[in-house]
């Protein structure tokens, strides 16, 4: 009787364990899992290919439970296609997966990378509805024919080769933060082309440099990867550069960087690293970021040629004190974006996470030759705390200040232009040449493009600027249609 009565117990465990696993969750707190939040499709075409993926979904349940659907979200729009159980579809209802089982997707992209009507990183999701929640699976293929810089482990960053060089036969894109690893360098050679993915960005460690080598001719463009062109102007569509704290000897020549959060950012220099400033720029561009153009935090940068202009905040911040030296450079701020931001501030302080204010040197910001503009009334604000040095000198530039904020009659400025006319040819288009009424031209002082002929004597238009002796300020010379 007893074995009888033990029989009818495990029997009745067993019935109801079944009865479980057949039932069907409809709690809204029960949902699925997958192995991977992303699928990489990350071949490299030369020539039309196709590549197929695959990933799990899983049901860590004791019950069933019921995909109510399952869909391609770009349609039959989109250069995805799926199969689920060994049936190809764009949308699927109704998939049941049993307690404790699985579920394969496989999922494919065929890609020209000829056409040049597709971005570089394509892409679209697989959404999923179960028991009223939303999930999705994205799905990210790389269209166009290029060197794809990624993280291997779907991580955001990712090192790059030690002492790598990009080339400018095929075209680089970035998918994710590209870190250059100490003691490593990346040197990015003329004419070269970088796109950025959403987030993109690329970030110099301690002891580590960044090295590009545009020229004239040939430039080194850094841009996001959306080549639409309703994308031409749009701000903000990957992160920027950043060189982080000990970084050294970065030298940016003949760049054009756009369309950023931040275009550049040169953090703290230790002198016993380095003898040589954080970043050199030359020759360069930087515009349209969502954020800061150029900012130095605590850093030295020494620029020369260089147009820095329409951003959401600063065109350039030099903050946390440093060292900054800036010739025939034009800063000028326009961004409808920008409306309360100055084109130019300087600081020698910071605020700690107390909100308490820490004193940082201000060892010199001159700035020679330069422009300094915009729509708002002040486009330079200087901000400091006496406890620190606030060094800070102006030359045969031109200025937009409210002059009862700045004092422009003290030593600190010598032959500047003070509210005058700078005539550009077209703000909004990020064209900073020089109209004929321009109050820049003969402004400049030509001794001190005597004393550093090589970097000084041609403008960005290779216009030489010692034919008169009356260089104009800014990156520009005017030039008589």
């Amino acid at each position: 009787m007893f074995k009888q009565t033990v029989a009818i117990s495990i029997l009745c465990i067993l019935a109801l364990f079944a009865c479980t696993k057949d039932s069907l969750t409809t709690n809204s707190s029960d949902s699925i899992s997958f192995d991977t939040d992303t699928l990489f499709f990350d071949t490299v075409f030369t020539t039309v290919g196709s590549s197929t993926r695959k990933f799990k979904i899983y049901n860590k349940h004791n019950s069933k439970i019921k995909i109510s659907n399952l869909k391609l979200a770009g349609g039959s729009n989109s250069i995805f296609r799926l199969n689920v159980n060994g049936v190809p579809g764009i949308e699927f209802k109704d998939l049941e997966i049993r307690a404790k089982d699985s579920m394969w997707v496989y999922a494919d992209v065929t890609v020209d990378p000829g056409n040049t009507n597709l971005p570089f990183v394509v892409t679209d999701s697989i959404e999923f509805t179960t028991n009223g929640n939303f999930q999705d699976v994205k799905l990210v293929a790389f269209g166009q024919n290029a060197i794809f810089h990624k993280s291997g482990n779907g991580n955001t960053s990712f090192y790059i080769d030690c002492d790598d060089i990009w080339e400018n036969d095929t075209p680089h894109v970035v998918y994710g933060i590209a870190v250059i690893d100490t003691n490593c360098s990346l040197t990015i050679e003329k004419g070269t082309r970088v796109y950025f993915h959403n987030n993109g960005a690329i970030v110099a460690l301690n002891k580590s440099s960044l090295k590009i080598n545009g020229t004239k001719d040939e430039p080194v463009i850094l841009e996001g990867d959306r080549l639409e062109p309703s994308y031409d102007n749009i701000a903000g569509q990957w992160q920027g550069i950043y060189l982080f704290p000990l970084s050294i000897d970065n030298e940016v020549n003949w760049a054009v960087i756009k369309n950023a959060r931040l275009g550049i950012q040169a953090d703290t220099l230790n002198s016993s690293v380095s003898s040589n400033p954080t970043l050199t720029i030359r020759n360069s561009m930087i515009y349209n970021c969502s954020s800061i153009g150029i900012s130095g935090r605590g850093s030295w940068i020494e620029g020369s040629n260089c147009v820095f202009v329409n951003c959401g905040d600063y065109c350039g911040a030099f903050s946390l004190g440093g060292k900054y030296s800036f010739k025939h450079c034009t800063f000028g701020n326009y961004s409808p974006n920008g409306i309360d931001k100055a084109a130019v501030v300087l600081n020698n302080w910071f605020e700690d996470n107390n909100r308490n204010i820490i004193p940082r040197d201000l060892e010199t910001a001159d700035f020679t030759n330069c422009i300094i503009y915009g729509a708002q009334e002040n486009e330079l604000l200087l901000s400091k705390v006496d406890e620190a040095t606030f060094n800070h000198h102006f030359k045969n530039c031109l200025i937009k200040v409210n002059t009862n904020d700045v004092d422009t009659e003290s030593p600190n400025f010598v032959n500047c232009a003070v509210n005058e006319n700078p005539d550009f040819k077209d703000i909004y288009f990020h064209d900073f040449n020089l109209n004929e009424n321009s109050s820049a031209i003969n402004l400049g002082d030509v001794s001190e493009v005597n004393s550093d002929l090589i970097n000084l004597e041609f403008d960005l238009n290779n216009t030489s600027r010692t034919n008169d002796g009356k260089p104009d300020a800014g990156a520009y010379e005017y030039l008589a249609e």
